[in-house]
This record gives C-alpha cells, structure tokens and sequence, in this order.
C-alpha cells in the first residue's frame, strides 16, 4: 500500500462507521480509535539523522581528581607489574631493528621459533624435525634497544597472545609463501634461503636444497599465520598441525634470559638468509 493509500484508508473507516445504528456504539468507537492511530502514524513526519558531532574527552588529571581510596588499592598490583616489566632478560651489543629484505630483529625472533619449535618435538618424542619457521613483518611492533633488554621491551616487540604453531605442508604451500614474503620485500625466516628478483623468488632452497614442490615440509609459524592471517591463506590448510600452546612472547624471554646467561651480551648478525638477486 502507497503512502496515499494508507491515508485514505482510516478516512474512507470512519465514513463507513458514521453510519452504523446505534446498537453499534461500542464497536463503532473500537473502529474509530484504531482508525484514528493509523490515520496519526500515516502522517507523522519520517526522521533522519543528516549532521553527527562527535568529541573527544581526554582522560587526565585535570578531566578527574584521582580517587585516592581506589589508588590506594591499586598501587600494590601497580608497582607488582611495574617490577616485573622492568626484569632484565639479557644486554645486546647493537639495536635490533626489523629492516628487509632481512634484519637482526627478525633473523633473532625466526631463529628463536625455529629452536623453540625443535626443542618441543624432543621433549614431547614427537619424531620431528622441524625444516623451516616464519615471522610475519608486521606481528613485530617494534625494536629492542642496544644494552639492557627488559621484560617490557619483549611485551612491545610481542603484545599479542600468539602461539607457536606447527604445520605440515607442501613444497607449493611453502613456494606460494615465499612468493607472498617475496612480494613484500622480505620477512623473517630460518631454515630458507630465498633470493629475491623483481619482487618474486628467484631461488628458494631449505636446508642447502631446492624447494621440492611435492615434498612435505614442516614449518614453524604463530597461529595468526597459520590460521591464513596476514594473507597467508596457503597455510591454512596442512597435512597435520600441532598447537604447541606455548605463547611466543614467554618463549622470547626465556630464550633470551638463557641465552644472556650462557653466553653473556648477545650479538645477532644478518648472514644473507633473504638476498636481493640482481
């Protein structure tokens, strides 16, 4: 029914209802009253929202007095948290900076994955051994500084709750990865060698050996990437996957902490894992 329709209607109602007897009165005002309703939605006016103001509020010192009782609770969880994020974990002889094609920073987390990932498959007697791990560019977020490495450092590089993941792929799976990694200039990697030509992988080998597309491969990765996150979609479907639920951020503490005290400093190098080829 069209808006013209819809208003006739409870007019063209109550002509009728004018003309019952007067045994029919009170049906006749029921009739009205339902008329009338429809007769007051059928003209009210449709409203729209055309202009939205929004406004941000800072929240500080000046915007609201500190509650001292809730400070008070607080401050013990406060200065808890504030000692155990400044923990020393080790000291680094230079700044590890994420950089492509390669860099210390994701040469150092890669490796970490790769070794994690090993000393997991002995522990459990899974008979595995690892091939290759993979760290996304991005899932790093930012750099550890030269000198002391704190525990808070660690929960900037690595604010996410990911895991250490395993999966068992194809020699394609791992060819359409490093094409992905290719196309973005370089990632961080370990247990390939990949050099890379106008934007694609001129050569690929994992462990001294060409990549053979119908081999199967264990690759090392979070569940991020292994869920096809960061458009890694040829790694969502393995042959076999295993969750080792171990969180990569309490893994990089532990591995640096044992690495700082067996060795002292750390020095990490870029040993041409990813190479631009001319």
């Amino acid at each position: 029914m069209n808006g013209f329709c819809f208003y006739l209607y409870p007019c063209y109602c109550m002509s009728i209802l004018m003309n019952f007897n007067s045994k029919c009165t009170s049906m006749r005002r029921l009739f009205i009253s339902i008329s009338a309703i429809l007769f007051l939605f059928a003209c009210s006016p449709h409203l729209s929202v055309y202009q939205l103001t929004t406004k941000n509020i800072q929240v500080n010192n000046q915007a609201a007095r500190v509650d001292s009782t809730i400070e008070a609770i607080v401050k013990p969880y406060h200065d808890s948290i504030e000692h155990d994020m400044a923990k020393l974990i080790a000291v680094s002889s230079t700044p590890l900076v994420k950089g492509k094609p390669e860099s210390k920073l994701t040469n150092l987390i890669s490796d970490i994955l790769l070794k994690s990932a090993t000393d997991y498959c002995k522990i459990n007697n899974l008979n595995i051994t690892p091939d290759a791990s993979y760290v996304n560019y991005g899932g790093l977020r930012s750099s550890l500084p030269q000198g002391n490495i704190t525990v808070r450092n660690i929960f900037e590089l690595m604010p996410f709750e990911n895991e250490i993941v395993l999966i068992k792929v194809s020699g394609e799976s791992i060819q359409k990865m490093a094409e992905r990694i290719a196309g973005r200039g370089g990632e961080g990697i370990a247990g390939l060698t990949m050099g890379i030509r106008n934007a694609k992988p001129a050569t690929l080998k994992i462990g001294g050996k060409a990549v053979d597309p119908l081999a199967l491969y264990w690759l090392v990765s979070n569940d991020y990437c292994a869920n096809g996150g960061d458009q890694m979609s040829m790694l969502a479907d393995p042959v076999q996957r295993i969750n080792t639920k171990m969180k990569i951020r309490d893994v990089l503490i532990q591995s640096l902490a044992d690495r700082y005290k067996k060795d002292g400093i750390i020095t990490v190098i870029e040993d041409g894992r990813i190479y631009n080829e001319q």
